[in-house]
């Protein structure tokens, strides 16, 4: 069943596109720099803390309802970012957000795995869906802030979460295992999920939120934001490439060796940016990023002896916890932080994490 993927690839696509505009207009939005770093972390940081009270009230109400109220709230988030006048409007935006993506996550997945036998085939085009639509919101959202502005352009993309809202209306009455939902515990980290939470905090994090500024310094041929916008539309575009092919090339060389590749070129994409390659080194590391979202569950399967849904769970909480984290610390360094060293040492860390997360066997 596509609806559901569907429900939460439209309304996401606000959020997708706010990465790449709100950086290079945060005078537009009323907002300092420092603030960016928070609003772009925000959501993150809800998202940890909200993942089992929304289990709680799914299995009390059933997902269908939670996914009709999911796609509303997402709606009206991505519409706070067009008329929000104050910061703190932003703040509850963001908040709302993450609350939202909470939600939609889990029904979607709830939907995926209702059909056992389908359910790989069902997670896949979730993900290609999902892939799609963010790359028409950064590709063409970014476009049309030369014509409408970085505010009024997220009245077009609300329009699509209305859209959303109209669909999450024709899913099936669907209720999921009531069991009690576990509160939230940071879960003890392995090698792998160290990786995860370097993955978050460095590329997800400080890259993703100084993209957009590194940019804007760079002579290109279009607008910094449509620069930014193609380029975080290649990691979706990236990941709904890999996404069907990803297992095969896992399975007949190995994970870990084409981790151990792409871990090598995103350092070297850093290393580009810290000497002032900053399109050529973006262009690598928002390519590797992709590709990892498709090797590392594969990695994740792996190393698992036991528990595999619980090792995936414990990765993406440390791959979060770094994706929240980044934005913070980039919005706190950027502007007292030249690039080179900057850059510099993100390669240096992510070249040890490699090192001790991935390459090494014991």
């Amino acid at each position: 069943m596509a609806v559901p993927a569907l429900v939460i690839a439209l309304a996401q696509m606000g959020d997708s596109l706010i990465y790449a505009v709100l950086p290079l207009y945060a005078d537009a939005f009323g907002v300092s720099l420092f603030v960016v770093g928070i609003l772009l972390s925000l959501n993150r940081w809800v998202r940890l803390l909200a993942n089992s009270i929304v289990a709680h009230f799914t299995q009390r109400i059933g997902v269908r309802p939670m996914m009709i109220v999911a796609a509303t709230t997402a709606t009206l988030s991505t519409l706070a970012y067009a008329i929000a006048t104050h910061e703190a409007v932003l703040m509850g935006a963001r908040m709302l957000w993450g609350v939202s993506f909470a939600a939609l996550n889990l029904a979607v997945l709830a939907y995926a795995v209702s059909d056992r036998a389908n359910a790989g085939k069902r997670v896949a085009v979730n993900r290609t869906t999902l892939g799609l639509f963010q790359v028409i919101s950064l590709a063409g959202g970014t476009a049309l802030v030369a014509f409408v502005g970085p505010r009024d352009v997220f009245l077009v993309i609300a329009a699509f979460g209305l859209l959303a809202m109209l669909l999450s209306l024709w899913l099936p009455a669907l209720d999921i295992d009531d069991g009690k939902a576990a509160g939230f515990t940071l879960p003890k980290p392995g090698r792998l999920d160290l990786w995860g939470f370097a993955l978050g905090l460095i590329i997800d994090g400080v890259f993703i939120f100084t993209l957009a500024l590194l940019m804007k310094d760079t002579k290109l041929p279009v607008a910094p934001v449509v620069a930014t916008g193609l380029l975080l539309a290649l990691r979706w575009g990236m990941e709904v490439v890999t996404a069907p092919i990803g297992g095969v090339l896992a399975d007949r060389f190995g994970a870990r060796p084409l981790a151990i590749i792409g871990g090598l070129a995103l350092i070297g994409g850093l290393a580009l940016i810290a000497l002032d390659h900053d399109l050529a080194g973006s262009i690598l590391v928002v390519t590797m990023r992709g590709l990892f979202n498709t090797l590392v569950p594969v990695m994740v399967a792996e190393r698992a002896k036991t528990g595999l849904l619980a090792s995936q769970a414990t990765y993406s909480t440390w791959r979060d916890l770094g994706a929240a984290v980044g934005p913070l610390v980039a919005g706190a360094i950027f502007a007292a932080v030249p690039q080179g060293p900057l850059y510099g040492t993100c390669a240096a860390l992510m070249a040890f994490g490699l090192w001790w997360c991935v390459a090494r066997t014991r």
